[in-house]
Formats: structure tokens, sequence, C-alpha cells
């Protein structure tokens, strides 16, 4: 009877263990899925900002699916150049800048 109650209490923390390691996947799954909307959506505003003309910034925060807003702002740099900034923000709260040049 008492191996038996140890081979359980030994199961019981193996298995524990697998369940954390579930855990912690799932929430690594789940931030690589959001890292990868950011990315996703920033490089599309990015192409946004090169169809439209370098002088007229875009400085609206638009609301994007899944709770991400996404800021497009264009600065002219130096002649014939400007700088675009694509910020996607999370919806926690976290932010995701891309900077480009972009010779127009």
């Amino acid at each position: 009877m008492l191996e038996v109650l140890v081979a359980l209490v030994i199961l019981s923390l193996v298995v524990v263990g697998y369940l954390e390691l579930f855990h912690g996947g799932q929430r690594l799954v789940m931030q690589s899925r959001d890292w990868s909307a950011a990315i996703a959506y920033a490089v599309d505003g990015m192409e946004q900002a090169k169809l439209a003309p370098a002088e007229s910034p875009d400085r609206r925060l638009a609301a994007l699916p899944g709770g991400f807003r996404r800021q497009i702002t264009t600065t002219p740099w130096r002649p014939g150049l400007a700088l675009i900034t694509v910020t996607v923000i999370f919806p926690t709260g976290r932010r995701f800048d891309l900077y480009r040049l972009y010779a127009h």
C-alpha cells in the first residue's frame, strides 16, 4: 500500500510538471501570435505610407482587428527623404515601432 501511495505522489508531481510546461508553451505561442500580428500590421502600414504623398503626414490612431492600434507618421528628414514611423500598440499597451527612410 505504501508503494502505491509513493508511486501516486511521484506520478502527480510529474503530471504537474508537464502541465506547467504545457501552460508556458501556450503562453509563448500567444505572445508569438501577437508579435507576428504586430509586425504584419506595421509592414502593412509602411506600405500604405509609401503610397501616400510624403507631404501629408497621417497622425491618426487607427483601430485594427484583435484590439491593436496603429499610428503612421511621415516626417521630412532631408531633401528628397522622408522618415516613416509606424507604431503598433498591442492590446496590453506594449508598443512596436518600425522606422524607415523613404525616397520620395
